[in-house]
């Protein structure tokens, strides 16, 4: 079960289990800020509520004791994608005594779904480049929308930005977080016009 192992779940929802679902209420991707380090614990309670869920992870590797030790950190501690209605959003803020804030549609207090064609790309991105993946400020200014042709990210869609010297390709859901990948070769970049 190494999908767990990364805080993310994915099995189908069980009416026994899960939150009743109105036909009138949709189920979207939603951003989630968890504060005072409660994580594990949020993860948790949507794990048994069979909801689906995904933390970005990065592989890093240390030396302890002379030994590398290799293991997956969250990119950012505090966030948290929910696959669920804004009605659970709410009870799992109850449930947590506030410890969970959602990402809102600015200007409003109403939380801001994520389509679902935007979610995967983050999520195959995040998952794909591990090791490279790297945080951006969300108020970076992104260059060309671009397709890459080849490689590992093959037709994957996002904005090529230079970073630290090397073009990267940088995937983003507006308003909650930007990442960049490694360098990707000039050949695989297709500008999309």
């Amino acid at each position: 079960m190494g999908e767990e192992r990364y805080c993310t779940y994915t099995k189908r929802l069980n009416p026994n289990k899960a939150l009743e679902q109105n036909s009138a209420t949709a189920i979207e991707w939603y951003a989630l800020r968890i504060l005072h380090n409660k994580s594990s614990e949020v993860c948790s309670i949507a794990q048994r509520d069979n909801i689906e869920h995904f933390t970005p992870m990065r592989t890093t590797e240390r030396v302890v004791d002379g030994r590398t030790v290799v293991s997956m950190r969250p990119i950012m501690p505090s966030l948290l994608f929910v696959r669920c209605t804004t009605e659970y959003i709410s009870l799992l803020a109850t449930r947590t005594n506030s410890n969970v804030i959602a990402y809102c549609t600015p200007g409003t207090s109403k939380p801001q779904p994520i389509p679902d064609s935007e979610m995967e790309l983050f999520r195959f991105v995040t998952r794909t480049a591990s090791r490279e993946i790297e945080l951006l400020p969300n108020d970076v200014v992104l260059g060309d929308r671009v397709r890459i042709t080849g490689g590992i990210f093959s037709g994957v869609e996002g904005y090529i930005h230079r970073i630290h010297g090397t073009k990267r390709l940088v995937v983003a859901i507006e308003g909650i977080s930007v990442v960049a990948t490694t360098y990707i070769p000039k050949q695989y970049i297709q500008k999309i016009v």
